[in-house]
């Protein structure tokens, strides 16, 4: 029997050291474990590093299990903020439609490809067309950021021939005739993610200020997403100055800008939803992927399949909490999921929750909500019929008579409207 199995059966008797060698001494045995003790010391320090807690996110994408591209949504949260600001909306855009089943073979490279390349053709496009700035540049705000802002609006717009998706439109057209309104079903994810416009060169508010982000932070620019209810806007912002440009405005030569007020003023926009940090300011790069995440939800919600838009709201809440319409998607999902969940008798049920809203909050202030219904509190899904009417707004200024004057910014170099018109503002 070998001597761990004598050790084994030994009882409570202490071995022996085994005949021919010394008993090792204390000090050694101390001397074993310091040196045991700094060899682990030295694998930590390699595995944590200095700056950094045993639990915390990896700080460089190699350590993320699959090169950029490949990354699961689950992989891109988990990235520490300062690299995930660094990461190409491009991808989370990708990676948030590859896990929406029937395109999981989306390949990322071949979309980088082609939105490189029309950065790069915008590279050389761009200088001969400063020119004009130079020569009136109190037109432009006197500032060649502003300018250049709007020479992307209409490349893509002239150049590369990006539009708003046509049956859309024509919904819009025809429910204006009727004097009703047009509620569009995200039927196709690729009216809410940016793939989808880079295939067909036709998007919507979710997808073509998103490609004008894409684009301008590869310039190197400071754009973000900024969000104006249920709308998008691509939103400058060094600190200094802020610009919102109208990315869905599209078709007539210039570009459209707006500022907060105006649209604040045009598209209902509340003071407390600029203040709460809903609306009208620039999103970081872990919010936007949560309105992408909030986009995927309304497609799974316009499809039928509500447990995953309730999942995909709820994690979408968790990236963008201050979102007053990711909440109300959030909300309206699981009053959902509570009528599968109870009877209508049982408390949990959203009926259930009649009695308790009446109490918290008073007749008056119910009767004030914007939101009423006579006699009843009306259901929170009332505010996502109008998920749509920012575009139904654009619409409207899109097909009117192009020889309509409206006031606006001149036209850009090359795309002059009728004499006596300028391109119209949002």
């Amino acid at each position: 029997m070998d001597r761990a199995g004598k050790r084994r059966g030994g009882g409570s008797s202490q071995a022996k050291p085994a005949e021919g060698r010394k008993p090792v001494s204390r000090a050694a045995r101390y001397l074993l474990v310091f040196a045991l003790g700094f060899a682990v010391g030295g694998v930590i320090f390699m595995i944590v590093r200095p700056g950094r807690s045993p639990d915390s996110s990896p700080s460089s994408s190699s350590e993320i299990p699959g090169p950029p591209g490949t990354r699961t949504v689950a992989q891109i949260i988990a990235l520490p903020d300062e690299q995930l600001e660094r990461t190409d909306i491009l991808e989370m855009s990708i990676a948030v439609a590859r896990e929406i089943p029937g395109l999981e073979n989306l390949q990322y490279p071949k979309y980088k490809r082609i939105l490189d390349g029309w950065t790069d053709d915008f590279r050389r496009w761009l200088p001969p067309m400063e020119y004009a700035f130079h020569q009136a540049p109190q037109t432009y705000k006197n500032d060649i950021h502003f300018f250049r802002l709007g020479m992307l609006a209409q490349f893509l717009d002239q150049e590369i021939g990006i539009a708003y998706v046509e049956e859309q439109k024509r919904a819009q057209v025809q429910g204006s005739r009727q004097g009703r309104v047009v509620e569009v079903r995200y039927t196709d994810p690729g009216h809410l993610l940016l793939h989808g416009l880079i295939d067909t060169k036709r998007g919507t508010c979710g997808t073509m200020p998103t490609l004008h982000v894409a684009m301008g932070r590869r310039l190197g620019w400071p754009v973000s997403l900024a969000c104006v209810r249920s709308h998008y806007v691509c939103r400058y912002d060094d600190g200094n100055v802020v610009y919102n440009i109208e990315a869905t405005d599209t078709g007539r030569g210039g570009f459209a800008e707006g500022g907060d007020k105006e649209y604040m003023e045009k598209e209902g926009v509340s003071n407390l939803a600029v203040a709460c940090g809903s609306d009208l300011r620039k999103l970081s790069a872990r919010e936007m992927l949560g309105i992408f995440i909030a986009a995927r939800a309304r497609h799974f919600a316009d499809t039928d399949r509500p447990h995953l838009a309730a999942r995909d709201y709820a994690l979408a809440h968790t990236l963008v909490p201050s979102n007053r319409h990711v909440y109300m998607g959030l909300v309206g999902h699981l009053l959902q999921t509570g009528e599968r969940l109870f009877g209508p008798n049982e408390h949990g049920h959203p009926a259930s929750l009649g009695a308790y809203l009446t109490g918290r909050y008073r007749p008056r202030i119910i009767s004030e909500s914007p939101m009423r219904s006579p006699g009843l509190y009306s259901d929170p899904l009332a505010e996502l019929e109008r998920i749509n009417a920012i575009n139904r707004a654009n619409m409207r200024r899109m097909i009117l008579p192009p020889g309509v004057p409206r006031p606006g910014w001149p036209a850009l170099p090359g795309h002059e409207t009728m004499p006596g018109t300028a391109p119209p503002r949002p």
